[in-house]
């Protein structure tokens, strides 16, 4: 792994542990394991370190809808099912980076707030936009309504997931894909024709 790889990885463990105000440049050189000057080589100030953290975790969020859409399943119900479960499971599992995301979007800091919200909205606007594509797929083909457009319908399983990936700071994961299940239920009902 490259310094820079392994300088965004720690500093985003971090951020997530300790918050902004909480981690300062001096930690995260030590947790990389080089020295504070070599860091600020790499970033001028604890401030740019945070932006690219945060902008590296939504464009990663945009690839991973991508490759959670396995449009080669028989139907648009496996397909938005399997991505459902893959998001469960990556939120259920992933604590640094579901830390950080909740963190910096309730309370981002000081002065970089529409920086960072502007970055997240259209991270989430692509994968929305990628989401819309397969459920326009399934009204095409007759298994989804067309009495909702695929927009609405695509925030809908989105905030399912988001609400859903709040509970991972709560409950087991077995617990978290219990609920998942019910959830996923009265969403298909809710959408299928």
């Amino acid at each position: 792994m490259h310094t820079k790889e392994k300088i965004l990885e720690e500093s985003l463990e971090l951020f997530a542990i300790n918050g902004y105000e909480g981690t300062s440049m001096t930690k995260i050189a030590d947790k990389v394991g080089i020295k504070k000057s070599s860091l600020y080589a790499h970033y001028k100030s604890k401030e740019v370190l945070f932006v690219e953290v945060a902008k590296e975790m939504v464009d990663q969020n945009v690839e991973f809808v991508r490759r959670s859409l396995d449009e080669q399943a028989p139907d648009v119900k496996t397909v938005l099912y399997k991505s459902f479960k893959t998001h469960i499971h990556d939120m259920a599992t992933d604590d640094a980076s579901i830390q950080f995301y909740n963190r910096f979007m309730q309370n981002p800091p000081n002065g970089l707030g529409g920086e960072l919200t502007a970055s997240v909205e259209k991270s989430e606007k692509q994968a929305r936009g990628l989401l819309e594509n397969v459920i326009a797929k399934g009204q095409a083909s007759k298994e989804v309504t067309a009495d909702l457009d695929a927009t609405s319908i695509a925030h809908m399983y989105f905030c399912l997931i988001e609400g859903l990936a709040n509970e991972t700071t709560v409950y087991t994961l077995e617990e978290v894909e219990r609920h998942a299940e019910s959830v996923w239920v009265i969403f298909w009902r809710g959408v299928k024709i």
